[in-house]
């Protein structure tokens, strides 16, 4: 494979991971819209810190650049109840966690650890998955 198409394949493993936290996370975009309020540059900045740095880890994470563990295939739906709640808790932590950790030392500097809670989450996500649902199943469905 050229380094042109490499370079193409992990930037689309980027694209579907943003899209991925994004989409997964939207529960807890209503929560850091009504707390940003008290944190509204820290916020906007921690926020967008953890999708920049996750999307980009749970690409490496995916296809084990970085070997954090198996990972679920993005469409099994019987692990989604546990993604949506486990990245919408991540980015909540990530996003009003370290926007008040940030106002509170009185430093704007402190939200590039919005990136770092993010990518730490997201390695021990396949953990919490095997937990609750064993190994992933790395087969693609097969039709009948």
């Amino acid at each position: 494979m050229s380094a042109y198409r490499r370079l193409l394949a992990g930037l689309e493993q980027v694209f579907f991971g943003g899209m991925e936290l994004a989409a997964l996370s939207t529960p807890s975009f209503v929560a850091v819209l009504v707390l940003q309020q008290r944190y509204p540059d820290a916020s906007a900045l921690a926020g967008l810190t953890a999708i920049a740095a996750g999307s980009v880890a749970l690409a490496a994470f995916r296809t084990r650049t970085v070997d954090a563990g198996a990972w679920p295939r993005r469409a099994e739906l019987t692990s989604l109840p546990l993604r949506v709640g486990y990245f919408s808790t991540l980015f909540l932590v990530a996003t009003i966690g370290v926007a008040a950790l940030a106002v509170s030392v009185g430093t704007l500097w402190l939200t590039l650890l919005g990136g770092v809670v993010q990518v730490v989450g997201l390695a021990a996500f396949p953990t919490a998955y095997a937990l609750v649902h064993g190994d992933p199943l790395r087969k693609p469905a097969q039709r009948v």
